[in-house]
Order: structure tokens, then sequence, then C-alpha cells
């Protein structure tokens, strides 16, 4: 019989680890399955040029039941709770499904109701978010626009820039960005901190030249409707006119009872397997783990720990390591409407406690935007197809 190869969540990480595994034990009687409550994937880096109206949602995703062309199988359904000892999966509709090895890729959960006030907020962290965040902008017509984010940890740390800039170059087109301000509030003291100064310095440089305020070490705790006034921490208030802010992201609740966890709720894995510490046939990867190995919450992050992942078990299944090393670098392309930054980082030395990690800039300029465009393409055309 088969190994049974069940993956959670249909995300970046969910569907990398699924093709990757499929085209490895193509052929071999092993059955691979995806679980996500959405039909469909969406290439979330896009999100914002929906909010901005140069795309609309259905040009940014495709139906996850294409993976049935590669011979995997996509269940369309809710994870309700997960049974390692029985090796079970229980879901809302569908019943309990079976697995000799369980990838979670589930991702962080957006927790709007933990900061107050959120409802005024408007971000494009998913598409219901950037439709409304389009409808906002479609109706605003000068004033403060503040950008910050609900707490130290969430998807993407170079969006709330993107933004930024993309609104920048959106207000100019409109003929309304001599009346309007932009400020950033981050509780970063400068943008992008942690990837150092080579990239927060020319960060700060790309804002700076498009007249964008940064306001740092900004802790945001509460959103003043009737006052229309974000309130940090230190006692500052930022006044705005339109608030886009990342929603808070919390620990994913399905997971917290597969291992230990961090104080904040996130599981902690092996670092050197993405294995469970208890558990060692459950591997978890992505946004809902990257907080207790110090990495950021990034696709691309998820893309190599998928590709990982899937050699660990394509090894195990075939009872040999043919398999190969962890990557930990990310790139991520920053769009500022006008403008594009493709910087990289590699994260060994945060994994190994040695150090920070070791960043720098790959390219800059309009054919760098072009190349995000042109990524988005490739990704559905490589994995979806």
């Amino acid at each position: 019989m088969g190994a049974r190869i069940l993956i959670l969540g249909g995300g970046s990480g969910g569907l990398v680890a699924a093709n990757k595994l499929a085209k490895a034990l193509r052929g071999k009687g092993h059955t691979i399955t995806v679980v996500d409550r959405s039909p469909f994937h969406y290439f979330q880096p896009s999100f914002p040029w929906v909010a901005l109206g140069f795309k609309e949602p259905e040009e940014i995703r495709r139906p996850l039941r294409n993976l049935e062309k590669k011979g995997i199988r996509f269940l369309q359904d809710e994870v309700v709770a997960i049974l390692p000892e029985e090796r079970q999966v229980r879901l809302k509709a569908q019943g309990s499904l079976a697995y000799d090895f369980l990838v979670v890729s589930l991702g962080a959960e957006l927790g709007p109701d933990l900061m107050p006030g959120f409802h005024l907020a408007h971000h494009p962290w998913n598409v219901e978010g950037a439709l409304r965040m389009r409808e906002a902008l479609a109706n605003f017509e000068g004033g403060r626009v503040v950008i910050s984010v609900s707490g130290p940890y969430y998807r993407c740390p170079p969006a709330p820039y993107e933004v930024a800039g993309q609104l920048d170059f959106n207000f100019k087109a409109r003929r309304i960005r001599k009346k309007t301000e932009i400020v950033i509030a981050h509780p970063n003291p400068v943008p992008l901190a942690g990837m150092g100064p080579a990239i927060s310095g020319l960060i700060m440089e790309i804002l700076q030249s498009k007249d964008v305020r940064f306001e740092g070490n900004f802790h945001a705790v509460r959103i003043d409707p009737e006052n229309k006034t974000l309130h940090a921490r230190d006692g500052r208030a930022l006044p705005f006119d339109l608030l886009v802010m990342v929603p808070p992201h919390k620990p994913n609740r399905q997971v917290q009872h597969l291992g230990p966890t961090t104080p904040e709720g996130f599981p902690v894995v092996d670092p050197d397997t993405f294995r469970s510490v208890k558990y060692p046939e459950i591997f978890m990867i992505g946004d809902m783990v990257n907080p207790s190995l110090n990495l950021p919450p990034a696709g691309v992050v998820a893309h190599f720990q998928a590709e990982f992942v899937a050699n660990e078990i394509v090894a195990e299944v075939k009872g040999a390591y043919i398999g190969e090393s962890f990557t930990p670098v990310a790139m991520c392309i920053m769009d500022f409407g006008d403008d594009a930054v493709l910087p990289m980082c590699d994260f060994t030395k945060i994994l190994t406690l040695e150090g920070p990690p070791s960043c720098g800039v790959l390219g800059r300029g309009k054919a760098v935007r072009v190349a995000k465009m042109l990524f988005e393409s490739l990704w559905f055309a490589t994995l979806l197809n």
C-alpha cells in the first residue's frame, strides 16, 4: 500500500509541496491530498494591485481543482481538528482523513478584533480587504493617509512600504497628491530594520523621494473611530483621513496541541527538519511556525520550506536520502508604482543563532517591476496549469 500524504493549506507552501511530491512519486501508488477551505489559490503579492484597481480578483487566482490534472486530490473543506494520536484530520463536511505524512501549511490567522477600532481601517491582506480598500480609495479626494501595522509580526514585511509607493503613484495619476500626506507609522526604528542598513537605507531614500514620512518606533495600540486617530503605546497620536493598517496576526488555533509553542502560541518545530517535536510524521511550515524560527512570514520562505519537506517525505518513502538542504533565503520584489527593488537575504546565521541575516540588493528599476508581473504568470503556469 502506498503512502497517504495529506497537505493542509493551498497557499504557497502547500502548493509547492504538493507539486514536488506529485512529480517525485508519480505512478508509485501513493496518494497526495490537499485540503483548503477556499476553492482558489490566490497570488497574495498581487493583493495591493487589486486594491489599486490594477488587477481584478479573478486575474490573480486559479482553481485549486487544477491540481487534479497532476494526480493530486483536492478537497474544499475546513479543518476542524488534527488528531495526531490517530493520524487523522477531521474535516467539517467530509469526515475524517487518515494520513501517513501530514504537511500543515495553514498560515497565521488574521485577528482584526484584537485591535480596538480596527473596523475603521482598510487593508490589502486578503481579497475582501483589497476590494473594500479599493472602494475607499475611489471616494478619497485628499487628506492624510496613515499606513501602519498592528504588531511586529505580519505577512509580507515589505508590503506597507510598497503600499505607500503605490498610493503615491496612484494619487499623482489622479492629481490629488499635492493635497495628500502619506505617513508610515511602524514599530521598527527604520524601514525593514531586520534586513540591515543597506536595505533600510535604500527604502528610506525611496520614501523620502516620494515625500512619504516615516514615523518609527510607533507601536499602535488602538484606533479612535470618533476622532479618526491612531494611538501608540508611548502616547503619540496620528490623526488620519484614511487608515491603511495590517490586521493583527495570531497563531493558528488548529496546531497548538502538536507540540511546544512560543509564549505567543506559535508552534515550535525542529529547525533542521520542520517536523513537529512531538510527532515526527507531521511537518509544519510557513507563517504558522516562522516566528519560532526567527524567519520572516513570507511566501518565498514557505516555498523553500515546502521543497525541503517534500524531499524529506520522498526520501523516507523511497528509503534513501535523495533530497537537498533547506535554503534559508528570501527575496521579494518590492513594487513602488514607478520604481521597484529586489532585495535578498540569507538567514543562515539566524537559524544557527550566530547573528543577523546577510542582505543585499539584486536589482532596482522599472524592469524589476515587470519581472514581478511575469513571475505571477510563471507561478500559475508552473503550479496550477
